[in-house]
């Protein structure tokens, strides 16, 4: 145990960070496993990911403590109760960054390598007991918000004390920052100039780590009437651009011809996203919003028979790999079309529009083209799961 780095509350002059050590190749038997996220928000991304490798986790090491560390832990318990028999949430890295930036001197990796503070040591020795610290996928680690670099800082002097393995999947580093993870145990980008910044092989979102066991989802035309399903964000866009997305969603809506009682809005982010179903809502079934309590709890079906028009980068993806056709709108050129277009590149076949920048005509449904099969992509993906943390053979 840690507990024996903590010091006594009087105030003593900073000591040098101790020099790293070398680490673990391997997971050392029993010692935990911290995951960092940007889950609990809540936004459908960030919670599919994280679920997702709390679900792996639970099949192959279902004894082994997990921590979450997350920005809203309340928001995450809800979210996460039972995904894992042994979770244990926490916010000490994100509290330790919101704390720095609102004028705390001391930088998250300060405190790790300090261990002198009162309100913060007992978290940060659980953190130093981790055998692993694994940053999830998602696109928060570049030049939008460099606050989050601070987190890869914090592991970095966790991992000099501890010798924990730094694990970081899944990321989206466009619009570039100068980090570059080259001395992580293990890191992959979901998309292709991520790939090329660092010189590495594009890899996969975590949001492909589907669990063990289950089978990869049919992309086979189904039999059922097609439905309109509707996500037009109101965050991290370009100036405009949601104004312009909405005139040319409501322009392809009316152009689809798709009944309005089967036609619905699906709340990725609560709240931000309720202002496009309020835009939007006279082409919308009288029962056709979807918040995203109900989406999450209920566990959405997505399938062959739905046509999507979305902004959202993970309904596109989730949608495309069950087979539903669609439209993935791009409200911020140097970022959501990057991620956009890594689903493209995976096979979605959607069709990638820029309103704000390139101004398009509606498209006809014959135009939307069936997804290809992602089932080489799912394996892809439970391959790295099982390298980072093995176990038996899925």
């Amino acid at each position: 145990m840690l507990t024996k780095l903590l010091r006594k509350e009087t105030p003593t002059p900073p000591t040098p960070a101790p020099a790293p050590v070398e680490h673990p190749k391997e997971p050392a038997p029993g010692k935990p496993i911290y995951l960092i996220s940007m889950a609990g928000y809540p936004n459908y991304g960030d919670e599919l990911i994280t679920l997702r490798w709390l679900q792996y986790l639970a099949t192959t090491h279902p004894t082994t403590d997990v921590w979450l560390d997350v920005r809203e832990p309340g928001h995450a318990a809800s979210l996460f109760t039972y995904a894992h028999p042994k979770l244990h949430i926490t916010n000490t890295l994100f509290r330790a960054v919101h704390e720095h930036l609102q004028g705390d001197l001391r930088t998250p990796a300060d405190k790790v390598r300090e261990l002198s503070t009162p309100n913060y040591d007992l978290g940060i020795i659980d953190l130093l007991e981790a055998g692993t610290l694994h940053l999830l996928g998602g696109g928060y680690i570049n030049s939008l918000w460099p606050e989050n670099q601070l987190l890869v800082e914090a592991m970095r002097a966790a991992r000099s004390i501890s010798g924990a393995r730094l694990f970081a999947t899944g990321q989206g580093l466009i619009p570039r920052s100068d980090e570059t993870f080259e001395d992580f145990d293990h890191v992959s980008v979901r998309d292709l100039p991520s790939a090329e910044a660092l010189s590495i092989e594009v890899g996969l979102d975590d949001a492909l780590l589907l669990p063990p066991g289950q089978a990869a989802p049919s992309a086979t035309q189904s039999g059922h009437p097609e439905e309109l399903y509707l996500c037009i964000q109101n965050d991290a866009l370009t100036p405009g651009a949601h104004e312009a997305m909405l005139t040319f969603a409501r322009a392809q809506i009316e152009h689809f011809g798709i009944p309005k009682e089967r036609t619905y809005y699906v709340e990725a982010i609560p709240g931000n996203d309720y202002v496009g179903y309020d835009a939007l809502r006279d082409l919308v079934a009288d029962d056709g919003f979807i918040p995203f309590s109900r989406f999450w709890r209920e566990n959405f079906a997505y399938g062959p028979h739905q046509i999507w028009i979305t902004s959202r980068f993970h309904h596109h993806l989730t949608g495309a790999l069950h087979g539903a056709r669609g439209i993935a709108l791009n409200g911020q050129p140097g970022y959501y079309d990057v991620k956009h277009q890594s689903v493209l590149n995976l096979g979605s076949s959607w069709k990638l529009v820029s309103p704000l920048s390139d101004p398009q005509n509606p498209h006809d449904l014959t135009e939307l083209t069936n997804p290809r099969s992602f089932i080489h992509h799912i394996r892809a993906k439970r391959q790295e799961a099982q390298k980072l943390y093995p176990s038996n053979p899925l």
